[in-house]
Order: structure tokens, then sequence, then C-alpha cells
């Protein structure tokens, strides 16, 4: 032991004189080590992702040459490294023991250190307050065994743990960045420490609409939680955390998500973290199985057979594990992956862990806890498919990122802070890309695709993209896939400014199989594929090693492997879209294409059929609403073709009609068609004008919008890239739209004002419960103050546009002479929205009926409306609910529609809808009466507020949960 004299520097001299060594024990597996220390103020924040960035031997050494640099931090270090040792060699477990004591208070000979098998679970800082005092040795007793000193389950377990835990390190540290072959991209950041972000992640109470594409309908569910906050955000380390109503921790957890979403990465990181020991450590063993692993599996098998195959350096002691089933874990990922069938209704068998069963059985038995029901499990799918709920304790979905969270992810994933600003602001400017990046791939794809194009670098590079950045989904992706092809075919190239079309020529036929196949199987919905698949469309696992491909199709990282799918839904559509637009070259083979892809329209026999509709196709409704995404992406490359971008793919020029007619006449007709011939039912419509927005060519449009004299997409929930989409294409009608309604529809007011342009055109304007506030009143009273206004009736129904904005609008009515009904129930006014109203009101000569009920505008609110009525004998102000009988009927039949449509009661923040309805009809109880008569008026007031009083005290409404 060092003397007293020396004692003061102890642990910093040992550490300068045994650098070297702790170097080569610990450079191999650096996250334990960087990362306490870290979390124990040892390391600051801003330096470990630093060192992160470095090679392992690099970090390490900084790492040492930082905290040799005091007595303090040398100790700290000393801790540190003796609640990681497990993490490393004999050696370093044999010199701990040598060099790094614990003795109690009055204690002076030092005793070695004990590890047990299960950790402190205080955080490391608290290690520096406990009782006992860190000791540093430089030499021990000759007669002291010189091997660490453990428990014997602890030294049972300790080797194949160690184990586990560093392969599931070195297989989580680092996300993949596709577009540079799973390497680190030269502007990018990739180590899951720096590049992973949080992910929005609620509770799950709502069933999966199989009728639209996945995208669409999590836009709907984000639409209604942003707009209200109606949600409980859930860290994914809190999975399975306590449960308010039991205090337990649930035992089986499902978490959905679309394709993208962020489910795996999610996965990822809480394996990375119980790796390292920082969550979840009541669990001895985390076992994470992906369900395309388990599609390989023919054979019955044992759980045993099937965990001593994937983890073997757990075969010994597989049993002694799993006797405590209590501090397991399986994570199973991706159930939307697998491709056998699972039976959830066969009866449960006597299972045990050595039970040989087909695999599709052994799932079933573990997730219903028939097998091992005291451990846990977690549980990821894609929403389309079914794994019932009656089996989980909780049930979450993944709704991505939130608008935080995308300049996070943005600022995370670039080097360089000033290319980070740079794409953030761009993608905050454009609709379109600020949509799709609350999809983490989709951010993914959107950051490496402007990366180019807002690199900081001077070396032209970039111009030989002949792009400007990106506006549209599809130049996204085009740009996107470009990226990726360019760099691999021009890996081994001095010259950078290669054109365009020679790049692509060097990778036609590659992208011509590759297409063919995301076509063909997207008609089918199969997303996996075998060698087999591959190579009936001359692609070969040789060719996606080498190729672009690699960058495309995603092989497992498993040695016996041998599936593959494209690493996102969205790239398959993409890829099958741009195959497409480079195959189809006559026009009467185009439109064919689009009724089959739009309507499922097959071309009848007497006629020739386009070669892509060849085969034996049969799409029902539910394909034909699933290929809307890729309907868009054709129109988009339809575009780029037009503009010559393709040059280098495509084989044939496009055919001139018969009567020489070009491509965007023959799609200006076509469109035109649809909307004047068919009754288009509301997504199908959506579709068709976010079509025309991505093929962006004013003829075309220019022909079809005046077809458009109403469009009705109530319910419907819009993002503000369709309000962008209905704004394009209505911009170049030049008539009046008889209806536009919007209602339910949570468009907001970011929404509201991309319409503004087009809405003094509009008749009949439905704008309730659309989440309005007094900004959108400000923006409708511009619309009614302009002199080409046509609206006639105004539905702003259960917004909460409060005092200024209702202020705002009675300012506007003063000169507007178009508006004859004005519906504001239930939008906040209060007695201060009436202070302008008799001014405003009596000087106007249009508006005819004005209901204001459902607001408390007190007894000066009152009689200001009765003084108007008086300067406005020509104005009816319904004020009371019990007033008028044909507003009663109304709101029963709503009341009657929340009951029925959960999605309606969501989306409204019903529950204060309803409470101030209920209010108004007590108020107004003693009322005057309405021409209905004083019975029936009566009648009708008291089942409505019956009514709401029920659905009020019915959790199962309010709440969501069975």
């Amino acid at each position: 032991m060092l003397n007293r004299h020396s004692r003061g520097k102890d642990a910093q001299q040992l550490l300068r004189s045994q650098r070297d060594v702790l170097l080569e024990w610990t450079h191999v597996h650096p996250a334990p080590l960087l990362r306490w220390l870290c979390d124990a103020g040892v390391l600051s924040h801003a330096h470990y992702l630093s060192l992160l960035e470095r090679s392992p031997s690099n970090a390490v050494a900084q790492a040492l040459e930082t905290v040799c640099a005091s007595e303090e931090s040398s100790r700290g270090f000393l801790q540190v490294l003796r609640e990681v040792q497990d993490y490393y060699c004999d050696e370093l477990q044999v010199w701990v023991e040598r060099h790094c004591r614990e003795r109690t208070e009055g204690t002076q000979e030092a005793t070695p250190v004990r590890v047990e098998e299960k950790k402190p679970k205080s955080p490391i800082s608290k290690l520096f307050k406990g009782k006992s005092k860190f000791t540093v040795t430089t030499e021990v007793k000759v007669e002291e065994e010189l091997k660490p000193r453990r428990s014997v389950k602890s030294s049972h377990l300790r080797v194949p743990l160690s184990a586990h835990k560093n392969t599931l390190l070195e297989r989580t540290e680092r996300l993949t960045s596709y577009a540079e072959g799973g390497g680190q991209a030269s502007n990018s950041a990739s180590h899951i420490e720096i590049r992973y972000t949080d992910l929005f992640v609620t509770e799950d109470n709502e069933s999966f609409d199989s009728s639209q594409h996945e995208y669409f309908t999590l836009a709907s569910r984000r639409a209604r939680i942003y707009a209200h906050q109606a949600c409980q955000r859930i860290c994914p380390s809190h999975l399975l955390s306590p449960q308010g109503t039991t205090g337990r921790p649930p035992k089986r957890v499902k978490v959905k998500g679309i394709a993208g979403i962020g489910k795996s990465v999610a996965v990822q990181r809480l394996v990375y973290e119980w790796a390292l020991g920082k969550h979840m450590r009541e669990f001895t063993c985390v076992f994470d199985l992906r369900f395309r692993e388990l599609n390989l599996i023919k054979a019955p098998l044992s759980l045993l057979d099937l965990l001593g195959d994937r983890f073997r350096y757990f075969k010994t002691v597989l049993p002694e594990l799993l006797a405590s089933p209590g501090s397991l874990l399986f994570i199973l990922d991706g159930l939307d992956e697998f491709k056998y069938q699972l039976d959830w209704n066969a009866p449960d068998r006597d299972i045990s862990v050595d039970s040989k069963v087909p695999v599709s059985e052994l799932i079933v038995a573990l997730i219903k806890g028939s097998l091992l029901p005291e451990s846990s499990v977690i549980l990821t799918s894609r929403p389309s498919t079914e794994a019932p709920k009656r089996f989980f304790q909780r049930c979450c979905v993944v709704l991505g990122f939130e608008e935080d969270q995308v300049k996070k992810y943005t600022f995370k994933f670039y080097k360089d802070p000033k290319v980070s600003e740079k794409v953030y602001n761009y993608i905050l400017d454009n609709d379109n890309l600020f949509v799709l990046s609350f999809i983490p791939l989709y951010c993914y794809i959107i950051c490496t695709a402007l990366a180019e194009f807002f690199s900081s670098q001077e070396d032209g590079d970039s111009r030989s993209l002949e792009l400007n950045p990106p506006r549209t989904v599809s130049e996204v992706y085009y740009c996107y896939l470009f990226t990726a092809i360019k760099h691999h075919a021009l890996k081994r190239k001095a010259e950078r400014n290669t054109p365009r079309s020679e790049v692509l020529s060097l990778v036609r036929q590659q992208l011509t199989n590759l297409g063919r196949l995301a076509y063909e199987n997207l008609l089918k919905s199969k997303i996996m594929f075998d060698i087999q698949d591959l190579e009936r469309y001359g692609l070969t696992p040789v060719d996606i090693q080498s190729t672009f491909l690699s960058q495309i199709l995603v092989p497992l990282k498993e040695e016996r492997v041998e599936m593959f799918s494209f690493f996102h839904l969205t790239v398959q559509e993409h890829l099958a879209a741009l195959y497409c637009a480079i195959n189809l070259s006559k026009q009467g083979h185009i439109i064919q294409a689009l009724d089959f892809w739009c309507f499922g329209e097959i071309p009848p026999p007497s006629t020739s059929p386009t070669p892509l509709l060849s085969q034996d196709l049969h799409l029902d409704q539910t394909r034909v609403e699933n290929l809307q995404m890729f309907t868009r992406f054709f129109m988009g490359l339809l575009r780029t073709r037009l503009g010559g971008q393709l040059d280098g793919l495509v084989l044939a020029p496009l055919e001139v009609g018969m009567e020489g007619e070009d491509i965007p006449t023959r799609l200006g007709i076509w469109f035109q068609n649809q909307f004047k011939g068919r009754q288009l039912a509301n997504q199908t419509a959506l579709n068709l004008l976010h079509c025309l927005m991505e093929l962006h060519m004013k003829e075309v449009t220019s022909r079809a919008a005046p077809e458009i004299r109403s469009l009705n997409l109530f319910k419907m929930k819009l993002s503000v890239v369709d309000c962008a989409a209905l704004h394009y294409v209505l911009q170049f009608s030049p008539h009046r739209l008889e209806e536009l309604n919007l209602g339910y529809s949570n468009i907001g007011n970011r929404g509201l004002s991309r319409l503004v342009p087009i809405l003094h055109r509009c008749e009949s304007l439905y704008l309730r419960y659309n989440c309005l506030e007094r900004e959108a009143a400000i923006l409708q009273s511009a619309v009614l103050k302009s002199n080409d206004c046509q609206v006639k009736k105004l539905f702003m129904c259960g917004n909460n546009l409060g005092p200024e904005g209702v202020l705002e609008l009675w300012n506007a009515l003063e000169q507007n002479t178009t508006l004859e009904e004005l519906y504001l129930d239930i939008t906040g006014i209060t007695e201060r929205g009436t202070e302008n109203i008799v001014n405003c009101l009596s000087k106007n000569t249009s508006l005819k009926t004005l209901t204001i009920v459902g607001n408390d505008i007190g007894e000066v609110g009152k009689r200001r409306l009765r003084e108007l009525e008086h300067r406005r004998p020509g104005l009816r102000i319904i004020g009371n609910f019990v007033d008028d009988l044909g507003l009663l009927k109304a709101y029963l039949d709503w009341v009657e529609e929340i009951r029925d449509d959960r999605d309606q009661m969501d989306s409204v923040k019903n529950a204060d809808a309803l409470q101030s309805v209920l209010k108004g009809l007590r108020v107004g109880a003693g009322g005057e009466n309405g021409e209905g008569g004083e019975g029936e008026n009566t009648a009708k007031a008291l089942e409505l507020e019956t009514k709401i009083l029920e659905l009020l005290n019915a959790p199962i409404h309010l709440a969501g949960v069975k």
C-alpha cells in the first residue's frame, strides 16, 4: 500500500504508470467504460459524445489522458472501473482487485472487492457519498490468490452474461446509414448515443383502419392527438414501468407503429441501455429475437433449442437462467414480418422450455403466458398485424417525432451545425417535407437527400446532381436514390461532375430489375424476398453486396439468413413507381395503368393492355387504397421524366397521341373526367389532388380544376400537406366552389393559412371543429373583407376563437355584403366578445341568421343581442338552444354521431363541447320558447340534456378504453 506521503496523488500516479495496459484491456469494448464515466461526471457529456466518434483505441486513450489530469477524476475512473470490470478480461479484473479496494470506516486493512451478481441500482454519482472509503494499493499480499473473488452463482453466469452484453453492445451501438452502405457517412454521425432521438409514444386505444395506406392512418391519429394533447407520453425506456391502476409493472407489452416510425430503433436503444447496465437492471438477461430470423426455422423446436442456437454462449447455463423467469425479458421485434400464421384462439397446451413445437406455437405460448408466465415480453408490430389486446397489460403506439424532436434529429444527423441549421430551416419552410419528417425514417431520407445541397464543402460536387433542392415527396426520394447510386457508381472515379444521365446509364439494368421486383410484389403486398425471388428478377446476393443495391435491399445481419427486404415500405413504393415511369411510354398504357392503380379497373380483353398489367391481377378496394402513395410517386416521377431527369434510364421517348396531343394534355383530360364523371370517395378525391400536386404541371391542373364544383372532405383528418394540395389544385379553377366541407378535419391554424387564398370562392364553407383559434378568425376576417368574397354560409362551430377572434369577425362583417348565415356555436365567446357586435352588425345588410349558442356571454351580452335584434329586425339570432327546434334536433343527431364514432369524440375535445352545450341548455331553460311550441322544444331540450349526461358519464367514450 502506498505510504501516507504519496497517497495524495496515488490514483493519478497509478493510472499514469498503468496507462498502456489499461488501454490494451479496455479498447476492445470501450462503450461501458466511457458511458459510466460520463454518467459519473468524470467526463462531460460533450466530451463523451466526441469520444464516440473516435476509434476505440483513440477514445480510451483520450479518456485516460483526461482523467489523469487530476487526483479526483483518477479516483472516479478507478471507482467506475470497479463497476464495469465484468465487461472486460480476467486480467483486468485481477488488476482491479489488486489495486482498487474498499474498506469501511475505522478499518485500516483493505479487503478485496466482492462483486455480487446484482449491481447496485443507485446512480454512480452516489458512489462517492457512501460510508465506505476508496483505497488504492500498488501491491498485494503474496498469499492472496490472484483471481477475481465472486460468489459461486456470479462466477457461474459471469462469463456468458459478459459475452452476451458485449455482443449486444457491438450489434446495437451504431445506427445503420443506408446511403453510405451501412458505414458512417462523411457528414453524418451514426453512433446510437449521438443520433438516437426520443420518440413520441402513447397508450394505444384504437383499432386499425386497413382501408387506408398506413401512413395516412397514422397522420389522422396524430392530427387528433397533437391538436388536443389528449395522450400520455411514454418514454420507451419506461414501457415496463408500473401501471397506475395496479401499481405493478406489466408483464406483456405490445408496441405498434407503421413502417419506419422507429419501433426497431427504439428496441435497439433499449437493448443497448440494458447491455450497458443503465436501464431495466431488474432483468438478469434480455433475449432479443427478430421475426425475420424466426422465419428461417422450419422444424419444431423447444425454447431451449431456440435460445441455445441463437445465443450459443448461453447453451450450458440456459436451464439455470430459465429457472428464474421473473428476471428474464424477451423482446420480439417485427411480428408483421413473420411468415407463419399465429393461432391466437387455439387452446393452451402444457408447454415447457424443452417441449418441441412449431415456432409459431412457441411464440404464441410465450406471448399468451402459457410458457414462462412470470417472464416479461415486449412485442413490436405494424398496426395491420393482429395481436389481440387481451393478452397484453399495456398497448402502446409509436407516433414518431414531434417538431422539437425533428430539430434535435436534424442537428444530430450532421456533424456541421451550419449544415444542420440550413437543412432544418428548409424542412420547416416546406410543408411536404415538414409533415413527412415526423416519421424518423422519412426524416433520415430527407436529411440524406438534402445533405449535398446544403454541404459546406465548396468542391462543386453538389452541382453534379443537376437539381434544385427537392420540394415534393417524389423529388426527395429521387434525390435520395440518386445519392446512393452516385456514391457507388463513381466510387472509384476521380471525376465527380459526371452528368446524371451517364451515372444512371451505368445502373440501368440493375435499377430496372430492382424496380420490377418492387412493383410486381407491391401489387401482391409482398415485402420479404428470398434468394430465389431475387434470382427470378435477375438479382443475386453478390450484386447486392457490391453495388448501390446494398442501400436499398437489406439482408439480415446473421450468417445463415437468406431473406431480403427494401429497408422501408416507401422505398419499395418509390422504386416500383420509377420502374413504371421509365417503362410506360404509350399514352394509352399510362391511362390504363392509372385506371388500374386508382380504381382497380382492368382493361377489357379487346384492348391492347400495357405489359405492366399483363399478369392476372385483381385489386380489391383495400389494395387500391394502399397504392395511393405509389400513385403519387408515379406522377412525380413522370414529371421528372418529362423534365429529362430520367435520361440514361429510359429507352424510348414518350409517345405523341393520334391527334398530336402530348402526354400533359392526355393526363389533363383523364383527371378532368375523374372529377366530372365519377362519384369520388373522400380519400380517392384527396389522392387525385395529391397526384396533381406531385405532377405539378399547370397545363394538366388547369384542365382538371374547373370540374371541381364542390368538395366534401368531412371527417378526413387533413395535414398541412393535404391543405397545400387543396390550394394548389383549386387555385387553377376560375369558378366559385359551391361547397367546401372540411368539418372535423383538424386542419388547425397552419392548415387554414394554406387555404386562405382560395377560401373567398367558397359559397358554403364548413370549418366546424378544426382546432382553430384567434389566428384563424383573423385569417377568415380577411377573407370576408375581400372584394372578391363569395362566401354565403360560414360554419365555425366548436373552434376556440375566443372573444378577441370573434371581435375580428364582427369588424369584417361591418363591410361584408355576401355572408347570409354565420354559425358560431361553442366558440369561446364571452361578454367581451360582444362589445362591438351591435355597432358592426347593425351596419351589415346581408346577414340573415346568426347562431351563437353554447357561449357564456353573460347578461350584458344577452342585452346586446336583444338590442341588435331591435336594430336589425331581418336578422334572426339564435342565442339559446330552446329557441330553435331545428337546432335542438341537429344537436341530438350530433350526440348520436359522437356515441357511434369514437374518432369524432377524440377529434374535437367533445368533453368540453358537450359541457358547453349542457350549460347552454340549463341557462336557456328559462328563456323564450321557439317556434316549435313550448311542449316540443322543452321535451327535445330535456332529451338532449339526458343524452349528453349519459355520454359524459361513459368512460368508454371519454377514455377510449374498454
